[in-house]
């Protein structure tokens, strides 16, 4: 069962939706029976924007909003074809709006955030990117951010915090490789001041997610923070861990894999458990790095940084 555009925009599967939306308008386009002079898509349902029988305004609207939100660099091939068929809907659009279209949603597809390849968002202290599967059904990236909270008092929106007890492996495991490697480290305590959160918006997906898939990646986020290393932005894990600090396996990877090539375009190193098995072919610039524990991780991560 393939999800609805509206559900693929609420992950910030942003190009998905917007081959969604194209294909369900390829369907079907006909005269709107309100305004004569102007086209609607006949296939797109309620769910799909919250209207019934969007116009092509609507829908170049809609497809604007998308590709703004798009994470990074998209390659030449997926642009022009984006282009092509985004223009075909422009000249169905009324003759006073297409040059603004023109102007901005094809414009948009040239900016230095989609166009130039060697786009990277900006690092952060505690902040990894990662991978979760909603409903065995469809595979979204969020960032995983690890807070250290001075007291109870800071928690703040607590519906954003995951729960504690999801990553008490991880926090352990990296707090035992942190007192070994860097004893003047300060630990935090109690426990309860850990907080690992989501991207805005993610929240309400969780109860759908298996959050054991992203223990490597907590207890590497958490780590981070703690000695606070940036984490290289080119990187991306997923990944189990127990209370040993040995990898576990993923569920759904090659769908996770597939959302990572689609869109995520400066990701060029994969962190997977030691012995997981893909059949997603994987391009001559995308390196999967196998790991057996989180120490292996750790040194992958942070292989160019002076001191681990």
């Amino acid at each position: 069962m393939s999800f609805i555009p509206k559900q693929h925009l609420e992950i910030g599967n942003y190009i998905k939706y917007i081959d969604e939306i194209l294909h369900k308008c390829d369907k079907g386009v006909e005269y709107c029976k309100i305004c004569p002079n102007e086209f609607v898509c006949s296939e797109l349902e309620k769910a799909d924007f919250g209207l019934n029988g969007a116009t092509i305004s609507d829908v170049l609207t809609a497809i604007q909003y998308a590709l703004n939100k798009v994470t990074g660099y998209l390659n030449a091939d997926k642009r022009n074809e984006l282009r092509d068929h985004i223009r075909n809907y422009i000249n169905e659009a009324p003759i006073h709006e297409r040059s603004i279209w023109e102007n901005s949603v094809l414009d948009i597809l040239l900016d230095d955030k989609l166009a130039n390849p060697a786009y990277k968002p900006k690092s952060k202290i505690g902040e990894i990117r990662t991978i979760l599967t909603y409903n065995s059904k469809i595979s979204f990236s969020t960032t995983l951010k690890c807070l250290c909270l001075e007291n109870a008092t800071t928690l703040g929106d607590t519906k954003a915090s995951l729960s504690g007890e999801t990553f008490s492996n991880s926090i352990m495991v990296a707090n035992q490789f942190v007192q070994s490697r860097h004893p003047n480290t300060l630990i935090p305590s109690p426990i309860t001041l850990i907080k690992h959160r989501l991207e805005e918006g993610i929240t309400d997906l969780v109860p759908g997610c298996k959050l054991y898939d992203i223990g490597l990646p907590a207890a590497i986020c958490y780590y981070a923070m703690l000695t606070k290393l940036p984490i290289p932005t080119n990187i991306i894990a997923t990944g189990g861990l127990d209370n040993c600090g040995r990898t576990l396996q993923v569920e759904f990877l090659d769908d996770k894999i597939e959302t990572i090539l689609r869109e995520l375009h400066f990701i060029d190193k994969i962190i997977v458990p030691k012995g997981a098995s893909w059949s997603i072919p994987i391009p001559d610039n995308t390196k999967m790095i196998e790991v057996n524990t989180f120490e292996q991780a750790i040194l992958m991560v942070f292989r160019n940084t002076m001191e681990i």
